[in-house]
């Protein structure tokens, strides 16, 4: 019995483990979810931990790309930069090179199986130390990646023109209050989205939209560079697409506030600002036009997020001296 009784709490406490080890990332049913869209790692022994000074060694930097978010990334849709080492000591004319191979995202599958995103390695081959050093030296090896990616995000909408339609009858929706936005894997999230009444047969809707990656930053989608100083003005931008949705047998297009660059009152840029908790996120606030309709239902409105993002990888090279 109290073998039994052990058994009992081992299964219990696996349970309880693997429980506290997932991560509510909203993805619901209709993603995968998650809040990275590329890992990024140097390959093992790719640069190596040392090699020697005049150009007595040669050997290559790999950074290995994995898509485990949702969205494609085209080829030549982004690029692998190397920072901390100088080209022309390494025996090279450049440390940049695109991305040239399209890496597909993560997809989910009919069945609720996921299918893996693509991989792609950048590589920095035939290098080597060309200077003859007194003693050894240490330097830092940084990688930036830097691509194009883009959130999509959904949510299930309560349609009611008149707030006194059926007022206390929310066996079917409810209007006010918060609802449940469900995103595509990606580091940009709708991490609420609160429907109201918003008046002349009008419905509210107000999206926070926040950088909820581990990522350096992000950038206006346009940007043919990442450059993460305070003064580079596409830093922060993203570009936003609020879909139409059908009421009433039409098309009704949202009316969004605070878009700049428009085109049409449902897609702009936005800049995402850090507020107390040193978190970057933008309220957006949009209206549909629900007077069409005299029914009560529920409808999904859909929502793109675009932008370039930025991380980092690093590692340590060691340069040694041969005594000659």
């Amino acid at each position: 019995m109290k073998k039994i009784a052990i058994g009992i709490f081992v299964i219990a406490l696996a349970i309880f483990v693997v429980g506290c080890g997932q991560t509510n990332t909203n993805g619901g049913k209709a993603f995968i979810g998650g809040t990275v869209g590329l890992t990024s790692e140097f390959m093992p022994g790719q640069p190596p931990a040392a090699v020697f000074d005049g150009k007595q060694s040669e050997f290559a930097i790999v950074v290995k790309l994995e898509n485990v978010g949702e969205s494609d990334i085209a080829a030549n849709d982004g690029y692998v930069s190397i920072n901390g080492l100088e080209p022309g000591t390494y025996g090279t004319s450049t440390f940049k090179k695109n991305i040239d191979t399209a890496i597909p995202g993560a997809k989910k599958n009919f069945d609720g199986n996921t299918l893996h995103g693509g991989i792609v390695t950048v590589e920095f081959d035939k290098l080597s130390y060309g200077p003859v050093i007194q003693g050894n030296l240490e330097q830092t090896v940084w990688a930036d990646v830097c691509y194009k990616y883009m959130t999509k995000t959904t949510t299930q909408l309560c349609i009611k023109k008149d707030p006194q339609l059926l007022l206390n009858d929310n066996k079917i929706c409810d209007v006010e209050g918060e609802k449940s936005p469900q995103n595509s894997g990606a580091p940009i999230q709708v991490t609420s989205l609160k429907e109201s009444f918003a008046g002349n047969g009008k419905i509210g809707i107000t999206l926070m939209i926040a950088h909820n990656g581990n990522g350096a930053n992000f950038f206006d989608d346009r940007a043919t560079i990442c450059n993460d100083v305070e003064t580079e003005n596409t830093r922060g931008k993203i570009h936003v697409l609020v879909k139409p949705v059908t009421l009433g047998g039409k098309t009704v297009t949202p009316q969004c506030t605070g878009l700049s660059e428009t085109s049409g009152t449902n897609q702009g840029y936005i800049r995402l600002f850090a507020d107390g908790s040193g978190k970057a996120q933008y309220p957006l606030y949009c209206t549909i036009d629900a007077s069409s309709t005299d029914s009560i239902f529920q409808v999904p409105i859909d929502a793109e997020f675009t932008y370039k993002y930025l991380q980092h990888v690093e590692t340590s090279l060691e340069i040694r001296h041969v005594a000659q």
